[in-house]
């Protein structure tokens, strides 16, 4: 099969397209992310200082709400897809690996509940190493950077009780998914 000049140019526009797209979409899953799990800290923290036997039921309602929301959102992304690029494969594998971890965390350590206290300081690992990942791909600066900001929330967080736990999540959350992801979404915006 031949390809011409004009064909090989079209398939290059394509692809630069899917990749501005692929950036924008992926904005909008840090701030989606990011804005649920600053709220549902910030809810859990204050109905735990106000006393309230069942604050932590708002993770258990808002996270799989968000992972229905992610998955149409990712549905739609894909019947939207017309190429499939190295960078789209990538962060296939890197999404899945995180999906995975935060889910074996989230179901084995509550139940061996001697280790409850670094269980906020777990997930942000877990959330900075993703990021950090996606920032190197993308050559995005401002992901790197709040992944940096996380790991920071972390380690204060090991040291800290869960209360102070759930704003430095909070803290962690804004800078590591809201800012960057509204910087991801404006670069994309300015790209097109």
């Amino acid at each position: 099969m031949e390809m011409n000049e004009n064909k090989a140019l079209e398939i290059i526009e394509q692809m630069i397209s899917n990749a501005k797209r692929e950036i924008k979409d992926n904005g909008k899953y840090h701030m989606m992310w990011g804005y649920l799990v600053f709220v549902s800290a910030l809810i859990d923290y204050f109905l735990l200082i106000t006393g309230k036997q069942y604050h932590a039921y708002v993770w258990g309602i808002l996270m799989p709400l968000g992972g229905l929301v992610s998955i149409l959102m990712g549905r739609k992304q894909s019947k939207n897809q017309r190429v499939v690029t190295y960078v789209d494969e990538v962060f296939k594998y890197v999404i899945i690996a995180f999906v995975v971890s935060l889910l074996l965390v989230c179901l084995i350590m509550p139940m061996t509940s001697k280790h409850w206290s670094s269980f906020y300081p777990v997930l942000m690992i877990i959330y900075a190493f993703a990021l950090f990942i996606m920032g190197g791909i993308l050559q995005f600066r401002p992901l790197r950077m709040g992944a940096m900001a996380i790991w920071t929330c972390s380690f204060v967080a090991f040291f800290v009780g869960y209360d102070y736990q759930l704003l430095l999540l909070a803290l962690a959350v804004l800078s590591g998914f809201i800012i960057p992801g509204h910087l991801l979404n404006l670069r994309a915006r300015q790209h097109v």
